[in-house]
Formats: C-alpha cells, sequence, structure tokens
C-alpha cells in the first residue's frame, strides 16, 4: 500500500514561461569595475559610455572607455541587436575584433577599454533569479539600504560627476547615541532593531536625494550630490530631529535613540573623496564630543 504523503504531485510552476517567451536582452561585466553587474535593454536602442551626459548606459571606473564609445540598437527589420561604434578613441572590439558594425548574438563578448561585456539573453526565470542575487549581494539585510561597496562606488561617481560639472556634493556621516546602553539594558536583539529600524527610517529620509548606507555596525553615511554646507546642516537636522521624535517598540519597551551628524561639502570643505570623508568624521567626532544629539561641521 502507497501512503499518499509518498506520491509525487504534479502540478503547474507558478509563473513558469518556456525559455523562448519573454526573453530580454541583457550585458554582462565579466571585467571591470563592476563585475557581475548587468544592464538590462528594455529600450530598443542604447549609447554605452563613461559620461551619464551622453550615455543611455553608463560604465564608470574605466578611462579607456569614451564619453559616448559605441551603441547597441535593435534592428526591427532582421530581428536582431547591432553594435556601432562611435567614434571612439579605442575603438570596439567585438569578440576580440574591432569593428564599426556587427551583429551580435548570443554570448558574444564586448570589449570597451579594458572592460569586457557579455551579450545575452534572459527569460523571466532567469531575470527573477539575477535580481535575487543582486539583491542579496547588493542590499544590507539587517537595514534594506545599500552595501558599502556599492556607496562607494555611487559616491566616487557623484564626486566625480559634481566636480566635472561645478555642483557641490554634501557628506553626512552619523552615528547613534546610547546604543551600548540599549545593547546592555535590553539586549543585542533590542540593538538590532533599533539599529534596522533607524536604517530604514534614514532611507526613507533621504530618498531619492542622495544616496545612503550603513558602513558600521551603528554607523550611517549618506550623500547629496546637489547641496551645499548650509543646505547639508539643514537636511541633517531634519534627520536628526525626525529621530528624536520615533519610537522603536521592543516588547513593552519603547526604545529611543537619538543621533550625531557631521557634515562636510566640497568644494568649500574638499576637493576630493577621501578629504571629504576625513572631514565629515571629524565633524561627527566634535558633534559627539558635544554632546551628542546635534548637528556639527
Amino acid at each position: 500500500m502507497i501512503d499518499d504523503d509518498d506520491r509525487t504531485v504534479m502540478s503547474d510552476v507558478p509563473g513558469w514561461e518556456e525559455p523562448e517567451a519573454g526573453r530580454l536582452p541583457v550585458l554582462i561585466v565579466l571585467r571591470g569595475a563592476q563585475l557581475g553587474r548587468r544592464y538590462l535593454m528594455n529600450e530598443k536602442r542604447f549609447a554605452l559610455g563613461r559620461r551619464e551626459n551622453v550615455a543611455t548606459l553608463v560604465i564608470p571606473g574605466d578611462p579607456k572607455i569614451s564619453s559616448k564609445h559605441c551603441e547597441i540598437e535593435h534592428d526591427a527589420a532582421r530581428d536582431c541587436w547591432v553594435v556601432r561604434d562611435a567614434g571612439s578613441t579605442n575603438g570596439t572590439r567585438l569578440n576580440g575584433r574591432m569593428v564599426d558594425l556587427a551583429d551580435l548574438a548570443e554570448g558574444d563578448k564586448l570589449l570597451l577599454g579594458d572592460t569586457v561585456l557579455k551579450f545575452s539573453f534572459h527569460d523571466e526565470v532567469e531575470s527573477e533569479f539575477h535580481h535575487e542575487v543582486d539583491r542579496l549581494m547588493n542590499i544590507d539585510e539587517l537595514t534594506g539600504l545599500v552595501v558599502l561597496r556599492v556607496f562607494r562606488e555611487r559616491f566616487h561617481e557623484g564626486f566625480a560627476s559634481c566636480s566635472r560639472t561645478r555642483r557641490p556634493l554634501a557628506l553626512l556621516m552619523m552615528d547613534l547615541d546610547g546604543l551600548k546602553k540599549i545593547n546592555d539594558t535590553h539586549g543585542h536583539q533590542a540593538g538590532a532593531l533599533t539599529i534596522s529600524g533607524v536604517g530604514y527610517m534614514l532611507g526613507e529620509l533621504v530618498g531619492t536625494r542622495g544616496m545612503i548606507a550603513r558602513f558600521g555596525g551603528d554607523e550611517f553615511m549618506a550623500a547629496f550630490p546637489g547641496l551645499d554646507s548650509q543646505a547639508a546642516v539643514a537636511a541633517g537636522e531634519q534627520i536628526r530631529a525626525a529621530l528624536a521624535a520615533q519610537k522603536f517598540a521592543f516588547g513593552e519597551v519603547l526604545l529611543r535613540p537619538t543621533i550625531s551628524i557631521g557634515v562636510a561639502a566640497m568644494p568649500e570643505d574638499a576637493t576630493t573623496p577621501e578629504r571629504l570623508i576625513r572631514v565629515a568624521d571629524e565633524a561627527l567626532y566634535r558633534a559627539k564630543a558635544a554632546g551628542r544629539d546635534r548637528v556639527s561641521t
């Protein structure tokens, strides 16, 4: 006699489509500053290059790539994708061969500067898989913010862009006040809940105005392209006040952390990313030394 629990149940797989249905072209970085990154090509024409003002898909970190290096577009008449060099300084290579115009096929490798991109297709299931892998690699599970590696890449890109366009850029270094007391009094689970709640709250407060990440246990940093020192202090004060008014429930206990913030901006405080981080960190130290729960420059 066969027990019902031992039988294999046949059923449809939710979300499954045949591999050829809805396949989307992608470019995958095989070698370069953003190894493993995927560029989903969900439009009919793209310009690849190093400068965001002329390129649809920006590939940072490779000085040998031209501002606008090449174009990839869909040829509707032949239902295929083609690559066209855009007069780049170092040329566009396809599978090791210099090309001006060429058809693209599954698995082809493009060489732009020192960066190698693989042209491929993903169906819906593959796209979901890679999306989840990207999330695991790039998002801090505790706070929902991007991991420090991603923040650094975006911060350096933003700094270079602001320097080039003569726009200011502000950096806020932030440190929670009293987390040790929360850990000692209520346990590390309460401390983790506090960091998580603050992280999600900071992400909402920063929003699309800037970029933010957790870079230590209870430390955060945020960058705001376009904000000078005065505007950054105002943004910092908004964050400080919002957190001071927030309570996080841990069982029947209400946790009330505060935050100290150090502010620095380019070009008035620094002309390099490393110097800007150092100046903002020194400002954070002054905020802590002056009594915490405050914004300092």
